[in-house]
Parts: C-alpha cells; structure tokens; sequence
C-alpha cells in the first residue's frame, strides 16, 4: 500500500489528482521588535532573562530552573512558536516563568517576534508534506549566502540565485511517527541572518483525499 500510494504521487500524468508537489513562500523582513521590546521591559522580563535576552538578568542565578537564553540556537531551536507562546500566556510549571494571561493574542505574537530577534533578525515557520519541496525566496537578504540544515542527511537544501529549495530525501515518514520539525539557518559570512523552521508532516488525509479522486467507490 505504501508503494502504491508513493508511486500514484510521482505519476507525472496523475499530478492533476494529488496534492501539490512544490510549495512557495518568501522570506519574511526583519522582525518587527518595538512592541514587543517594549512589552518585555515593562513587564520585568530583563529581570530573568536580561537586557539581551541571554537568560542572566539579576534574579536568574537565585533560580533552580535557569532561565531561557534567546540568544542560543540549540535552545531556541526545541521551542517552536506555539510552545512559546503557550508558555507567555500560561507560565511554565516548576519555573520562576509566570502567566501573562492578560495579554492579547497580539501582545503575545509581537513579544514572541522580540525572543526571536534576539537570535536572528527573520525568522519563518512552514508546514509541508513529506513528499513535496518548498522554495523560499530570499530576495529580502544580500547575497552572497549559504543555507545549513539540521539534519543533511534526512534533508536536502539548494541554493539557486535569491530561491532556497527544501525536501526531504526520504519522501515518506516512518509509520510510527506523524511529523517531525527540522531547522535550516541562513547565513552569511559567520553571522546566522535567518532561521527556516520546517513541520514535516505525512498527510495521510491528503494522499487518501488524492486516491479517492483517481479510485471509484464501490460501496
């Protein structure tokens, strides 16, 4: 059946029936910061985390659970913007983290976008199928740059003028497993300048949506 299913995917003359096999978007800009700059200064985030996001403000060395450094990658790589999110909102459980539950969902978005930048200066999170391929356009970025991922030998990433091209070499994901996030970071010269966050997913109701356009129900 797998074989089956991949098989019906790469059929050129069935491409009108599947699901798209390459996906776009662009680069974003420069994170926006004021808000959110102005959200963490005045709600004692520095406290904790400090005036450069480095998690060694003046209360941090009193606490049990350290507080989280923005500015590291392997850190900020495990925390994808929904667990960011949910933890401003609603604290983290054995931190000194507490809950921002006041905040609106914008508030929240625009002091995520701050934790960002104090990593990189763009940031983007994409969602694709394990068997398709999503081009990025960097036009927003001065070239010369190159593209590093996570995972080379689960993930391909060319580079051609402006457009980044991601997939994955295995297009299929272990039955066991529903999605995987993987990260590509944009850089130039030593400088990391973009951070590409992948959700990988397997899309078994995509495919099943596919097959039964191109099989006739019997029932």
């Amino acid at each position: 059946m797998k074989f089956l299913i991949l098989f019906l995917i790469m059929i050129p003359s069935l491409t009108f029936a599947a699901p798209p096999q390459e996906k776009y978007a662009d680069l974003p800009g420069q994170i926006p910061v004021a808000e959110g700059k102005k959200l963490y200064q005045e709600n004692g985030c520095p406290l904790c985390h400090g005036d450069q996001g480095k998690g060694d403000g003046s209360l941090a060395a009193g606490q049990t659970v350290t507080p989280r450094n923005f500015k590291e990658y392997e850190e900020m790589k495990r925390m994808p913007t929904i667990r960011m999110e949910q933890a401003i909102k609603n604290g983290i459980e054995g931190t000194a983290m507490p809950a921002f539950s006041q905040f609106s969902d914008s508030q929240v978005n625009a002091l995520t976008n701050y934790l960002r930048s104090f990593l990189v200066e763009s940031y983007v999170d994409l969602k694709m199928c394990a068997f398709q391929t999503y081009h990025v356009d960097a036009k927003i970025l001065k070239q010369p740059f190159r593209v590093e991922a996570d995972e080379p030998k689960k993930y391909n990433v060319e580079v051609s003028g402006t457009t980044i091209s991601l997939s994955r070499k295995n297009k299929t994901l272990p039955a066991t497993q529903k999605m995987h996030r993987t990260h590509f970071r944009v850089m130039q010269n030593d400088r990391m300048a973009s951070v590409i966050s992948v959700k990988i997913k397997r899309c078994k109701k995509e495919v099943d949506d596919m097959l039964k356009s191109i099989i006739p129900d019997k029932t």
